[in-house]
């Protein structure tokens, strides 16, 4: 694996993000054995995703959200790189599986230990996602409930 920098990781990220638009398997050698990805609290996934099999799931659930037979664009706006942290911002544009546009803001942190992705902090608009990916297959947030 790379160095531990801040440029390395930014690297890593960068990679990451390309592996995941084009649903490379291989994604999982970026990633710690004990990785964890936290999801917003009010999203149906909304929790702590800790360990490689969990995020793996994760994230093939929400790969799942949309329709892979279109392409998915990400448009990377801002990227910074300090200690162990990298901060992504970014559009994700594709079309759902119930074939609606899609289009949401996310911020995403990234932090690392000895060269790999050990933590992924997910931000986005939870109520647009909630309404247009969730919804539409019949997964309810927690807040429906309320």
């Amino acid at each position: 694996m790379t160095g531990s920098t801040p440029a390395a990781h930014r690297e890593i990220v960068e990679r990451y993000f390309e592996m995941m638009q084009r649903g490379d398997p291989e994604i999982a050698g970026l990633l710690c054995d004990d990785v964890c990805w936290v999801a917003p609290q009010s999203s149906p996934v909304g929790r702590r995703h800790e360990g490689l099999a969990a995020v793996l799931q994760l994230m093939q659930t929400g790969v799942g959200l949309y329709d892979m037979s279109r392409p998915m664009d990400l448009d990377i706006e801002a990227v910074a790189a300090e200690g162990q942290h990298v901060f992504v911002e970014l559009t994700l544009r594709a079309t759902t599986r119930a074939g609606e546009p899609y289009a949401n803001h996310y911020v995403f942190v990234f932090r690392f230990q000895s060269g790999r992705i050990a933590e992924i902090h997910e931000h986005l608009d939870t109520h647009y996602t909630q309404r247009t990916l969730f919804d539409p297959v019949g997964q309810t947030s927690c807040l429906d409930a309320v």
